[in-house]
């Protein structure tokens, strides 16, 4: 199975082919990623296109979509989750919305030193000197978040509960650099740290981590996109990993702050001015409009 994997909910502009035959046999075919969070509209789509030349493929042999819902600044997500569901309307392909923390959760799991138990932070930069965060607990091998994602200065990060008890302080973070001082200097317990640069593989392991994502996919096509001719999957694995339900309405955006462009306030009439000079006012008009007319 052969999945698109767009994430623009960080600084990074991130796109790619992985191929999926199992839970556990996911595989990155190709990833094109740059750090510039205002280049989402304009780099985007060349790097998917730039991704299936070099697998060798066309948009039509993918079979599902995988895209970060953030949380993230308004125009980064936007433009991600609207290419996504533009590709799987286009294609009758499956948009599965994961939470862009959760996918760079898994980036401590690739660090390869988490035990069980252990505590994860996951933080970006929301810029105005605030981050995007939210709290992980290793459980068999997996990164559960154990907390909502909010959006706070890198002070107020904490583990909900857990604050006197220092040995259950996150021990790993995945932090961008941007705000990765501020924060550690403040969660003074993180002992190691990895960047929370998005990496396809990972996003895909944080979709099939979560069945309420995968609910909504639908695939009813049989595609071949490994690299060997004679290789086939088999249909009930591939539901198994996306059962069938599609439904671009349920993707939802993780948006934690209010918008800035909002419509204006209707101004108040002055209470200097009363109703009866308000009446005579539109007298008037409608006097000299039809004077006019004559």
């Amino acid at each position: 199975m052969l999945v698109l994997v767009i994430d623009t909910a960080t600084p990074y502009v991130t796109a790619g082919l992985v191929d999926v035959t199992s839970r556990d046999t996911i595989r990155a075919r190709s990833n094109r990623s740059v750090r510039d969070s205002r280049a989402h509209n304009e780099v985007l789509t060349p790097f998917i296109m730039e991704c299936c030349d070099e697998v060798g493929v066309t948009s039509r042999d993918l079979d599902a979509v995988v895209v970060g819902v953030g949380p993230g600044p308004f125009t980064g997500l936007r433009v991600g989750m609207a290419t996504a569901a533009a590709f799987g309307d286009a294609l009758d392909i499956p948009v599965i919305g994961v939470c862009s923390l959760d996918g760079l959760a898994w980036n401590a799991v690739a660090d390869a030193t988490q035990h069980e138990g252990d505590t994860i932070i996951v933080a970006t930069d929301a810029r105005r000197r605030e981050v995007y965060w939210a709290t992980y607990r290793m459980s068999d091998g997996h990164p559960v978040r154990v907390t909502e994602p909010e959006v706070t200065r890198p002070t107020d990060v904490h583990v909900p509960g857990k604050a006197d008890t220092p040995a259950q302080q996150p021990s790993f973070a995945v932090v961008s650099d941007s705000v990765a001082d501020a924060l550690l200097s403040s969660v003074t317990s993180v002992n190691q740290s990895v960047d929370a640069q998005p990496d396809i593989v990972n996003f895909v392991r944080a979709a099939l981590d979560h069945p309420m994502n995968l609910d909504r996919a639908n695939l009813d096509r049989t595609k071949n996109v490994d690299d060997s001719a004679d290789s086939t999957r088999d249909d009930s694995d591939r539901n198994a990993l996306f059962p069938r339900q599609s439904d671009l309405q349920s993707l939802r955006p993780l948006y934690l702050r209010r918008p800035d462009a909002v419509p204006p306030k209707a101004k108040p009439v002055s209470p200097a001015i009363s109703e009866e000079a308000i009446t005579r006012a539109r007298q008037l008009r409608e006097q000299m409009t039809a004077d006019r007319d004559e």
